[in-house]
């Protein structure tokens, strides 16, 4: 801030098909790389992070569709270490890699990039957050692998969701339909009294042209083609959290997707 008062920004800047934006305060950064095929190539790169004292918060992997073999999404504490260091012997040591945080040191593969077309969502959609299959310690489900594998058939879906290919048909099983049946009787009970106005409007519409009821759960390619005939957007399945700035923002492209996450809550 300055000393009139006034908040100081930065200007955004457009250069080609990339956007600058001011810097973040952001405590950790998101990379996703592939490190070159080798027995032991994520334990060498862990002793990469270790060399540079840079403090790891989270690790995913998961098959690339970039290269063969995996990929691994890994957030890293800013704070600690030798950071800039540490990434440069990651890249060098790496078949693919990639900054998801979007400002890290003007760092030309980190800027914000915006798609042209809706098409160029594919190239996109996949750097998330946190991919869907994961569940945190206290999440009921965290010991159950029966669900655990559910939910990654749900996030593997839409991983390979490209778009202008029909949403793929989930067959719901039993014990899921019996876990909507209550959450959708007990919501809708709800409804008139705790609902907006605009939800309350639009629901009776969901229920008439996309099947919402107590003994159907909805498919995501059925609501898209409603949405898309009365509204212009759509959806696009995505495998897992996506950045503020990816699920809110994608704006400059006609028929905006919307982005849901396909996941089955847990019976408990």
């Amino acid at each position: 801030m300055s000393s009139n008062g006034h908040m100081d920004t930065e200007p955004i800047l457009n250069h080609g098909q990339f956007i600058k934006e001011a810097k973040s305060d952001a405590k950790s950064i998101h990379i996703l790389f592939s490190p070159n095929e080798s027995v032991g190539a994520l334990a060498e790169s862990l002793k990469i992070f270790k060399r540079y004292h840079v403090n790891l918060l989270h690790i995913e992997s998961r098959s690339s569709i970039k290269v063969p073999g995996y990929e691994f999404m890994i957030e890293v504490d800013s704070s600690v270490g030798d950071v800039e260091g540490a990434l440069e012997n990651i890249k060098q040591e790496s078949s693919y890699f990639q900054i998801i945080t979007r400002d890290y040191k003007e760092n030309k593969a980190a800027v914000p990039w915006f798609p042209r077309k809706i098409k160029d969502l594919d190239k996109f959609a996949n750097q998330i957050l946190s991919y869907g299959s994961e569940l945190e310690s206290d999440h009921p489900g965290f010991t159950d692998s029966v669900y655990r594998a559910r939910r990654k058939e749900f996030a593997d879906i839409a991983f390979n969701y490209k778009h202008g290919t029909p949403i793929p048909t989930v067959n719901y099983t039993e014990q899921e339909r019996g876990v909507w049946k209550v959450v959708f009787n007990n919501l809708t009970r709800l409804y008139k009294t705790h609902a907006c106005y605009e939800h309350n409007h639009v629901f009776p519409l969901l229920q008439e042209n996309c099947g919402y009821s107590e003994d159907d759960i909805p498919q995501l390619q059925t609501v898209s083609n409603f949405l898309k005939s009365v509204t212009g957007f759509q959806l696009r399945p995505v495998a897992g959290l996506l950045s503020s700035r990816v699920f809110s923002g994608w704006s400059g492209i006609p028929c905006v997707p919307l982005h849901p996450v396909h996941q089955a809550p847990h019976q408990a």
